[in-house]
């Protein structure tokens, strides 16, 4: 079942912090292969996306397009 996640929410973050994409998954406790699998919508591990919506500081429901 695919997930459709507001990966534009995640880049935002990103540019808005300037963290660069190793930056941000060493801040979230995930690896750069998960964010990839995330931003291409083929990762459905909730426990990768609540640390990113804790580290973004944001509910997890933030980072789902309804």
């Amino acid at each position: 079942m695919a997930v459709n996640l507001n990966t534009k929410i995640i880049e935002q973050f990103m540019a808005e912090n300037r963290l660069s994409k190793k930056e941000f998954c060493a801040r979230c406790k995930i690896s750069v292969a998960t964010y990839y699998r995330i931003m291409q919508n083929k990762d459905e591990n909730l426990r990768s996306l609540f640390k990113i919506a804790k580290t973004m500081g944001v509910p997890i429901k933030t980072l789902f397009i309804c």
